[in-house]
């Protein structure tokens, strides 16, 4: 028998019971989808060069040396200042020379007139005949003619020599170019023993640019020199990065190739030729040479939206469906995009050589927050711009015909 205080306990848990079970209904409501940021592959042709540590050099460079020993009178020239081929330099004491050259001169005189001497004994000998003369006055009379002709011989080399070295008392320019300073003043004594420097002249009309290049490259190279026959002049354009980052505006010309790999180094020796009417360039400047690779109608992504793990490099694209998808792709160079305002943030793309289309959308911002599967809601990026390095102005000039006509 149940008694009454039991039964208010109860009816008072079944009404709570109730009030329960009547209360709103717990369901998950999922997160909003991811906001994302996404944009089209920029796709055009791109050059892409490859870089190597060079040192210029003048076309041609003189080291201007006292070749006779004498006395510094002279320097005609103006330090530092372009001189022509022929110019004067220099001007050693001439008077020890002078004198050389006199006296070689008298020299061959004196021979000259032994020899006429002699011949005109000869000519008395052999008109006198065999029978007044034996044949060994005539053998020995010539042999004297013989003995003059090669002392005049002498002495006219003699003459030769001493008027060269007077010549080397007046010092010229053997080239065009921009004379260094004058090492030697006015008054020392120079040429005793070892040739003196006095000068250096640099030709700069035209710069060459040495650099070194790996044995891997060369590879390329020497692949490339087997297919094409006239491969001089289709592997041989290059461009100019100077030390402050600018770009030179004339192309250069590889004109040299070492025959052989350094074994040391494991490098080939390269040599390119710039123009450098202008004077821009100088010998001794730092710089770097560029070697273009070509891409026809390249397709390149914002370096940040590249990802990387185990299975390799990859983009996250989004399909019509706002759904997130891996993407592999295989990556090529990475290039500086060209702004249009100097101002904004520089972005680098790389070049997609497999895995992407040019209709792909691809997440460039918010890549952290994104999974396989996962549905997005993308925004288009507003940042336009065409992804190039800058070329020298030679480039732009034949890119701008090439489009005209």
């Amino acid at each position: 028998m149940i008694t009454k205080r039991f039964i208010l306990p109860l009816i008072t848990a079944a009404s709570s019971l109730t009030f329960i079970g009547c209360g709103p209904k717990n369901e998950f409501t999922p997160p909003p989808p991811v906001p994302v940021t996404v944009a089209k592959p920029i796709v055009n042709d791109q050059t892409v060069y490859k870089n190597f540590p060079a040192t210029l050099a003048g076309v041609s460079e003189i080291e201007i040396r006292a070749r006779v020993r004498g006395i510094l009178e002279k320097s005609y020239f103006e330090e530092g200042s372009v001189i022509s081929k022929g110019s004067d330099l220099f001007q050693i004491e001439q008077a020890p020379y002078l004198a050389s050259v006199a006296a070689a001169e008298a020299d061959v005189a004196k021979t000259e007139a032994a020899l006429r001497i002699s011949n005109a004994t000869l000519g008395r000998l052999k008109k006198a005949g065999s029978g007044a003369v034996s044949e060994l006055d005539i053998e020995t009379a010539q042999a004297e003619v013989d003995n003059a002709v090669a002392l005049v011989a002498e002495s006219k080399a003699r003459l030769e020599a001493a008027q060269i070295d007077l010549s080397y008392t007046s010092i010229k320019s053997p080239i065009n170019g921009r004379v260094a300073r004058c090492m030697v003043d006015a008054g020392n004594l120079v040429g005793n023993g070892d040739p003196t420097l006095l000068t250096s002249v640099v030709d700069e009309e035209s710069i060459r640019a040495y650099y070194e290049v790996p044995e891997r490259v060369m590879l390329e190279y020497y692949r490339r020199r087997s297919e094409v026959s006239n491969i001089s002049h289709q592997l041989n354009k290059v461009r100019l990065e100077l030390a402050d980052g600018t770009i030179y505006d004339h192309l250069g010309m590889i004109d040299f190739i070492d025959n052989k790999v350094n074994e040391t180094t494991r490098t080939a020796q390269v040599r390119a030729v710039f123009p450098n009417a202008e004077g821009m360039l100088s010998s001794g400047l730092f710089a770097r040479v560029g070697y273009p690779k070509n891409y026809k109608d390249a397709i390149m992504v914002p370096a940040v939206s590249i990802m990387k793990d185990i299975g390799g490099s990859f983009v996250w694209v989004v399909d019509t469906k706002n759904k997130v998808h891996r993407r592999g792709v295989v990556t090529g160079d990475t290039v500086l995009r060209k702004q249009v305002d100097e101002n904004a943030v520089p972005v680098r793309d790389t070049i997609i050589t497999k895995g992407l289309t040019k209709d792909d959308s691809v997440i460039i911002s918010g890549l952290q927050r994104v999974r396989e599967g996962a549905i997005v809601t993308p925004e288009m990026s507003s940042s336009t711009g065409t992804s190039a390095v800058e070329q020298p102005a030679e480039l732009k000039a034949k890119h701008e015909e090439s489009k005209q006509s």
